[in-house]
């Protein structure tokens, strides 16, 4: 219709014409018709299905139409429409001349159509008033439907198959097992297909044994990978994609906030969207500005996602099969400095072990000080808490969440209930960090069991600097953790 709300497709489309724009996509269709004309709407849209059911590629069809009311009942396009232009698009209203061409070519006659115009018009009311009569949704339903009620699948027993494996190949065997578990499963992203098998090889194998049409490169477009991936889930199918670096996922944030996140709720269970979304996250690489960010934070305060963070081989492996298996989405964070870092080897379970959300692991019991952390901050309190034993002669217990959404607090109750001090250590920003709502619901819900102030360690609010030197000034160092260890105990 030629308008967003009040600026011409002049001002905002290069050429004025997607049709023109379009022409640069090899394969795809293009029909450009008069919307208004019915008939040759049809045709046009005729066309392009057939072209599609033969597999012969994509259509676009634009469609010349007409803006007959103001955009919202807050707009009034007389302001920055002519009168003239007004009274033009009137005269192609498609609705009266839809009914003038049927009657001249005798597909209908002018009483059907008033019989037809009667019967919406009846119709319209009824349909009004009985909404109208509906009762209003009842306030205790607000809630509803956020996350999936369905019931999680169980675990078998936890057996190993191996003694030893590092978590970048947990992953890939985990992804493994599943697309034999489910053949709607698909994978796709990045440079994830053989022979390449992923940047960190983390999807190396899946291609050659699955086939191209279950495991495939994508573009480099994360918001295509997040958009393709919800349809595909509401269609049935199971994707699991990648995103190759978390500092790239903000192109898909439009994709998994408004769509992925709340097609649930806004159906009222209608949909399900369970895609699962692998991302690598952190720092401690050297990967400076742009592959070394931490994104828990941003989507810990995000409604309708189930959120994983596992810091070992064998909670990586558990968890990522339960995510396949989930009806909610996931998305799923993969420390890349985890993927070959020998302290987060672990025996590998078998392939019926399921490891659910929200299920804290104690890393090392304590009774003086409680650290909750996950990912690879579990390392460098365990580092940490070594050094403070030796120092202070303090017992510190640790507190591994494994998943951030749903967050186990009840392990971490049951931590402060004996040592009195908890600190939270994490490696996002400290501002607004994952570290500031666990502080305020242990603060909120466990505050007479505080023995001194709830603190935190994490990175300082900057970006991350390439030169090592910068990096270990803004990431949570064991030093630091140390330090405010000390000074919670001597408090």
């Amino acid at each position: 219709n030629k308008y967003a709300i009040s600026v011409h497709v002049s001002e905002q489309t290069a050429s004025g014409s997607v049709h023109d724009l379009a022409a640069g996509y090899e394969h795809l269709a293009r029909f450009q018709v008069d919307g208004t004309d019915f008939f040759e709407s049809h045709l046009a849209f005729q066309k392009a299905t057939e072209r599609a059911r033969k597999g012969k590629g994509p259509s676009i069809v634009v469609s010349d139409v007409v803006r007959l009311l103001s955009h919202s009942s807050s707009d009034d396009q007389r302001k920055y429409r002519s009168k003239k232009e007004l009274e033009a698009d009137k005269i192609r209203d498609p609705i009266p001349r839809y009914r003038k061409e049927c009657i001249e070519f005798g597909i209908a006659t002018e009483k059907n159509f008033d019989k037809i115009d009667e019967e919406i018009a009846l119709q319209v009311d009824a349909d009004a008033e009985w909404a109208e009569s509906r009762p209003h949704p009842a306030p205790g339903t607000a809630t509803d439907y956020v996350y999936s009620n369905n019931s999680l699948p169980e675990s078998g027993d936890k057996k190993s198959v191996t003694e030893k494996i590092v978590m970048v190949d947990a992953i890939n065997h985990a992804l493994h097992e599943e697309m034999v578990n489910n053949e709607k499963m698909v994978i796709y992203g990045e440079d994830i297909a053989d022979k390449k098998g992923g940047v960190f090889t983390a999807s190396k194998g899946l291609a050659k044994k699955f086939g191209k049409e279950r495991v495939f490169n994508s573009p480099l477009a994360e918001s295509s990978i997040v958009g393709t991936a919800i349809g595909m889930a509401c269609a049935g199918w199971k994707p699991v994609v990648e995103i190759q670096f978390c500092d790239y996922i903000w192109y898909a944030m439009m994709q998994i906030r408004n769509e992925l996140a709340s097609i649930r709720y806004r159906s009222n269970n209608t949909w399900s969207c369970p895609v699962v979304i692998r991302v690598t996250v952190g720092g401690y690489i050297h990967g400076g500005l742009c592959h070394s960010q931490s994104i828990d934070g941003y989507f810990l305060h995000m409604p309708g996602v189930r959120l994983a963070y596992p810091s070992n081989a064998e909670d990586a492996k558990g968890l990522l099969k339960m995510a396949c298996r989930m009806d909610d989405p996931v998305i799923f964070m993969e420390h890349k400095g985890l993927y070959r870092y020998a302290p987060a080897t672990t025996p590998e379970p078998d392939e019926n072990y399921l490891l659910p959300f929200g299920q804290a692991r104690v890393v090392q019991e304590g009774n003086d000080l409680t650290i909750v952390t996950f990912g690879m901050m579990v390392y460098k309190s365990l580092e940490a808490a070594k050094t403070v034993a030796s120092t202070a002669g303090a017992s510190v217990e640790i507190i591994d969440l494994r998943t951030l959404n749903p967050m186990d607090m009840e392990t971490v109750r049951a931590s402060i209930e004996k040592t009195n001090k908890v600190m939270v250590v994490h490696e996002d920003n400290l501002t607004n960090g994952p570290g500031a709502e666990i502080s305020a619901i242990i603060a909120d819900e466990f505050f007479e069991l505080l023995d001194g102030p709830v603190r935190r360690v994490a990175s300082k609010d900057s970006h991350i600097g390439f030169s090592p030197m910068l990096e270990d000034a803004i990431l949570p160092q064991t030093e630091e953790i140390v330090q405010v260890a000390e000074e919670l105990l001597e408090y």
